[in-house]
């Protein structure tokens, strides 16, 4: 058994160097894109008037570099399967399960990033959520999900299941949550990594955690910040102040209306995604595996490895930089 363990570390080590190659490719390419602006051009191409180079210098290094890292882990060989249905019923119960994790997730992130910084530190994440470019559907509806749902559920979570499902699950959550870097999207990302995965690791089919993804990063990224972004924030100062006209407030009745249906629909599905959880975490379903890593020795065995501590310490240092800088 012994032998097996020393297999397993090994293959998390190289997975893990994988996404560290990834994260390192990525972060070089947007320094040299922002180099090659702001010093060789001479432009002022990164403000927020150009923010068609933001998106393209931020997102294109980025899964730009994925193939590279499944290159790196190709060798890990992946586990022999059968893809299940999901079913409807099945998949909308997942999906209302994400609600209380993404909102409760983002409060936790916002907060301990607000401690932390004592105040200063800037989500910026919010710089892409409140752009109008075309390109904001594009990238975080669309190629965010379809790309980082291969990456994380599918090329990790087959390579892996093989040395127990809870842990497969666990793993692709957590290298998903450090991916982002940052600790505003940590808690929800590793939140909902652990649903993604899940709900890929019992159907082994791509499309259901893909869905999920998108429509998660749609509300949060498209329709919330359009919502916000229609609000009259002065107006709305004045109306807390007593001192506003009939006719602002008639004019301003239609978005407030709008705002507080949006977010009185998400406290309903939270609590319901809530009283789900609850009820159904107890009915998991996890498979037994021959390989499977035996207690004790899981955490040795997928994390105590170089390529694995490597990208969670590069992770960590991104996280704490985007706090204090």
């Amino acid at each position: 058994m012994e032998k097996d363990y020393l297999t397993a570390k090994k293959d998390f080590s190289r997975i893990g160097s994988a996404l560290l190659v990834i994260a390192v490719l990525s972060i070089v390419m947007q320094f040299l894109l922002a180099f090659l602006s702001a010093v060789i051009l001479k432009d002022d191409i990164l403000s927020v008037e150009n923010s068609w180079f933001i998106w393209v210098a931020t997102f294109v290094p980025i899964y730009a570099a994925f193939p590279i890292g499944i290159l790196v882990m190709k060798n890990v060989s992946k586990e022999d399967f059968v893809c299940t249905k999901l079913g409807l019923k099945n998949f909308f119960v997942l999906m209302l399960i994400c609600f209380p994790i993404m909102y409760g997730g983002n409060i936790i992130g916002t907060v301990l990033s607000g401690l932390l910084s004592g105040g200063n530190a800037e989500n910026g994440l919010n710089t892409f959520a409140f752009d109008n470019n075309p390109l904001k559907i594009l990238v975080m509806v669309v190629l965010a999900p379809i790309l980082e749902e291969f990456l994380f559920r599918k090329q990790i979570i087959d390579r892996c299941a093989r040395y127990g499902e809870k842990m497969a699950i666990l793993f692709s959550a957590l290298m998903f949550g450090l991916f982002h870097m940052n600790l505003f999207q940590f808690f929800y990302a590793f939140g909902l990594g652990l649903v993604f995965a899940y709900t890929y690791t019992r159907t082994r089919k791509l499309r259901y955690s893909v869905v999920m993804h998108m429509v998660i990063n749609f509300m949060g990224s498209v329709i919330a910040p359009a919502l916000v972004s229609s609000l009259d924030m002065e107006a709305i100062e004045q109306m807390s102040t007593g001192v506003i006209d009939e006719a602002t407030m008639l004019s301003m009745l239609p978005q407030l209306i709008c705002f507080m249906l949006y977010t009185f629909a998400l406290l309903g599905l939270s609590i319901a995604g809530l009283v789900l959880l609850i009820k159904k975490v107890r009915q998991l379903v996890f498979l037994p595996k021959e390989e499977e890593i035996e207690k004790g020795k899981r955490f040795k065995t997928v994390y105590c490895n170089v390529g694995v501590l490597s990208f969670c310490l590069l992770c960590i240092a991104m996280c704490v930089l985007s706090i204090f800088i």
